[in-house]
């Protein structure tokens, strides 16, 4: 039959004639859709845009379904690094096509929003999958959730049910819902026959309805309730990211102005999301398609797809290529200096990689059986298995009927009037999903996949164009054994270059539910062939995939501390403190379990989950070069420099990761935290400048940038880098501030204080010590004593006293001044407690009372007037006490 269906859309396949560069292509999509836009009545074109921005990337997102294109500007619009005005994508959208009962091709497809196959609003679940303008027009908008709300609301409504909660002492005084709540668009209109459930929502009273009053929020999965490890087409999808942008579009609202194809019926559920993190993350975005099937029509011979035209900053120069493995399509450029072009800037020298992992497609026809991932190849064939785990998820693990597709195609086209063109017909873009040209001719492997003349062995049917040798198995040749193929292998001059990654063929049913998740990501190597870039690419897409398959819960580092600054003559101290009770590292408690260790040691022994947690380790200082280096650059030393590490007084100091090398394919060990063991330091002295060279004393009026990381460690058991077995990954750092806010640097300004305040004089150094008079109690503190001259003289003369004095900073208590501004004149009591303390014991701790304070008539300052230590006193911490100007 699928032989017959070949013939049959062969019939129809029309070629556009002569050459045409993207700028005239796209002049002329647009011509066409002004001539179009008035023949039906129907919904009008979307809208609404907007950028998703939380790291490193900023990309355009429309409410039509069109990605990362600004049709106003006709310019691509997926820049990264954000702040360099220069991208890597001019375009990108869903594509998606089948075979009606009596062979009609239904097809909805999108490019730059010149043509409109989509529209904004849910559709009638009745069978009609109708639509009108009022609800289109209702729907062109994006909804903006937070992940860190949904924490919060939960937190605020679980104290309310928690008799123990103290509101204020969780920070949670003074809660308000968030006003978006209260517009989320959890549920249709059943009047119109839509789907009540829409937006995914927690009902946290259980009650059916979406209620923020009642402790519902948008359902980001932070307790983790769904299980990644058991995907089943029930499943439910929460929202992801840190970030995330929601919507619904449907392929019913008007006419099929892209493609000319008839309707399927299709209602969308989108998200695009983002986490602001301080490795190759940080430079990736998400996004996550729901498709419901709300037609009548049973489809055969489905695709779906996900079309990305590529252009690494200048676009006449770029290549395309795939990992089959990975489910990994990419671009590059194909020569070492990116030059600019008419509608975009160039990378310069050292151009980056960028690429779509497809994570998950549709779902693969129900045959009961659970279909195997095996390197068999003929078992792969035979029971419809795969021999790769990153072109599929579901495939033998035990489930049946759970299989979801993965990249099962990937071509690439150009921008020109040959066969390997752009689609201008329905049955063109649905030639491509399928992995044929728009001519009918199959694709094939070498040379450019089309013509003989380039060397194109027109035997050899190709699913996967330019796969370079990630296809050991030959799966993407039927089993016909072949060379590594890419397009610097097979001599193709660089172009402007679109690819297309797309899933199928399924039968796709009425009613049915399918799930489409992908991944975009950018890297950038600092030398070499261009081809580097795409083998960091890949190490960045592992980190992908691993993020993929946990549900994208990032298995985080402590959050980075609140840092506070203080501007001195040719000097900057910074204070950190994490009293944020929305932190992970709360009073640096950070502990933090990974799914990924586990449960036995190579040898066979238990690893308890304690021993599968990262736990607070300390903190790194970093000075930064200006304000444009972000947190994924810290290891460029050109860029950031290490001022200070400070850790937990323990048995660890050497903290050493195993990264995968891009050029040798191995593990190689990188030193991450070499801590002095000396108990966590929470402020530090500036005076010197890291990037300068001669004089590096810090300038008055000078702006200088510091950022600020904590880490943690786990070391399960030691790393084997023969058998890669055990700990590769001992260091885990922040990845964000509390509550999932980005990581910010902080700027100081040295200059004199004396003009603030009505003038201000400093009577002490940073690092001063203070006298100290013992009045009951015995010890040293492990330090070296020295009393004053005064006691001294009480103790020769024999003089009886109840009291003993020391020298400053020569007591049994560390007690040094940290910010000489705020010193207050006064007179303090240490005292530990409880009053019968075991000092080994974890329950000890100390109490510091401001007396002046405490003394004073006025009742608000009696919160301040003491200070209890948070932490037990046997652990070597440094408190630093900001209204007062000193730590102990």
């Amino acid at each position: 039959m699928r032989k017959l269906i070949t013939l049959l859309l062969g019939l129809f396949v029309a070629l556009a004639s002569g050459a045409q560069t993207k700028d005239e292509y796209v002049a002329q999509q647009r011509a066409q859709e002004n001539s179009e836009g008035t023949r039906a009545v129907g919904c009008a074109p979307a809208t609404a845009l907007r950028d998703l921005e939380w790291n490193n990337v900023r990309a355009l997102i429309s409410t039509n379904g069109a990605l990362w294109h600004n049709r106003s500007s006709s310019q691509g619009a997926y820049d990264v690094p954000k702040s360099e005005g220069v991208g890597v994508i001019y375009g990108g959208a869903l594509w998606m096509g089948g075979l009606s009962p009596d062979l009609q091709l239904k097809m909805a497809a999108m490019r730059y929003g010149n043509g409109n196959d989509f529209w904004p609003g849910p559709l009638s679940n009745n069978g009609t999958a109708e639509i009108d303008e009022t609800v289109c027009d209702e729907y062109d908008r994006f909804t903006t959730t937070y992940r860190l709300d949904a924490i919060r609301h939960r937190q605020y409504f679980e104290c309310l049910a928690d008799p123990d909660c103290d509101l204020s002492g969780d920070g949670l005084a003074g809660y308000t819902i968030p006003s978006y709540f209260y517009d989320y668009p959890a549920h249709g209109n059943s009047a119109l026959n839509q789907d009540y459930y829409l937006a995914p929502f927690y009902d946290y009273d259980a009650d059916g309805n979406y209620d923020p009053s009642a402790g519902d929020y948008p359902w980001y999965d932070f307790i983790q309730e769904i299980n990644c490890a058991e995907r089943r087409r029930e499943d439910r999808v929460p929202l992801f990211g840190d970030f995330n942008l929601f919507w619904i579009f449907n392929d019913k609202g008007n006419i099929h102005s892209e493609t000319q194809g008839e309707p399927i019926g299709m209602e969308i559920r989108a998200q695009a999301f983002a986490f602001s993190t301080n490795d190759e993350i940080n430079n990736m975005t998400f996004y996550n398609y729901v498709l419901i099937n709300q037609g009548t029509q049973t489809l055969t011979e489905t695709y779906f797809g996900a079309w990305v035209d590529c252009d690494i900053g200048g676009f006449p120069d770029d290549y395309v290529g795939c990992d089959v493995q990975r489910g990994l399509g990419y671009a590059y450029n194909a020569d070492a200096f990116d030059d600019p072009s008419s509608i975009s800037l160039g990378y310069g020298e050292n151009p980056p990689a960028m690429g779509v992992d497809f994570f998950e497609g549709p779902y693969q026809d129900a045959d009961g059986f659970d279909n195997p991932l095996t390197s068999v190849f003929t078992d792969a064939i035979d029971s419809l298995g795969i021999p790769y785990g990153g072109i599929g998820i579901g495939y033998g693990d035990d489930v049946i009927d759970n299989e979801r597709f993965g990249m099962r195609k990937f071509l690439y086209y150009n921008f020109s009037g040959a066969a390997n063109g752009p689609p201008t017909t329905a049955v063109q873009y649905y030639q491509y999903m399928r992995g044929f040209w728009r001519n009918g001719q199959r694709m094939v492997y070498y040379g450019d996949g089309l013509t003989p003349g380039s060397g194109a062995d027109l035997n050899i049917p190709a699913d996967y164009m330019f796969p370079g040798d990630t296809d050991p198995f030959s799966w993407g040749t039927g089993g016909v054994q072949v060379e590594p193929w890419t397009e610097q292998t097979a001599g193709n001059p660089g172009g402007d270059r679109l690819f297309l990654q797309s899933a199928g063929p399924f039968t796709l049913a009425p009613g049915d539910y399918n799930n489409i998740t992908v991944g975009v990501l950018w890297t950038r190597a600092n030398g070499g062939n261009p081809f580097e870039s795409v083998e960091l690419l890949r190490i960045a897409d592992d980190k992908a995939q691993a993020l993929f398959d946990n549900c994208f819960e990032i298995v985080a580092g402590p959050d980075a501390p609140d840092v506070t600054v203080q501007e001195l003559e040719n000097e900057v101290i910074l204070y950190l403190t994490n009293d944020n009770s929305l932190s992970n590292n709360f009073n640096e408690t950070y502990e933090a379990l990974d799914p990924a260790i586990p449960t036995t040691t190579t040898v066979g022994e238990s690893i308890s989950d304690d021993q599968r947690k990262y736990k607070f380790q300390g903190y790194q200082v970093y000075q930064l070069k200006d304000a444009s280096v972000s947190v994924s650059e810290l290891d460029d030393i050109d860029k950031a420099r290490l001022l200070f590490t400070t850790d937990v007084r323990d048995d660890i100091d050497a903290i050493v990761n195993y990264d995968r090398d891009p050029t040798i394919g191995l593990p190689v060990p990188t030193l991450k935290a070499n801590g002095p063991n000396e108990g966590i330091q929470h402020s530090f002295q500036i005076k010197q400048d890291a990037f300068a060279t001669g004089d590096n004393a810090l300038i008055n009026h000078k702006t200088y940038y510091y950022l600020v990381l904590a880490y943690g460690y786990n070391n399960y058991e030691t790393y084997n880098p023969v058998n890669n077995t055990g700990q590769d990954e001992q260091y885990k750092s922040s990845r964000s501030a509390a509550g999932g806010t980005a990581i910010r640097a902080y700027t100081a300004i040295p200059h004199k204080p004396s003009p603030e305040a009505g003038g201000t004089i400093a009577l002490a150094q940073y690092g001063d010590g203070v006298e100290l008079t013992r009045w009951e109690g015995k010890g040293n503190g492990l330090l070296d004593l020295a009393i004053t001259k005064a006691s001294e003289d009480a103790i020769l003369a024999n003089t009886f006293s109840e009291s003993l004095t020391y020298q400053a900073g020569r007591g049994p208590v560390a007690v040094k001044v940290v910010d000489p501004l705020r010193v207050p004149a006064a007179d303090f009591e240490l005292r530990l407690a409880p009053d019968n303390a075991d000092l080994d014991s974890e329950s000890a701790f100390w109490v510091l009372t401001n007396l002046s304070m405490l003394a004073d008539s006025d009742p608000s300052n009696d919160e301040k007037a003491v200070y209890n230590s948070k932490t037990a006193i046997n652990v070597l911490n440094e408190e630093v006490l900001l209204d007062w100007g000193i730590s102990v």
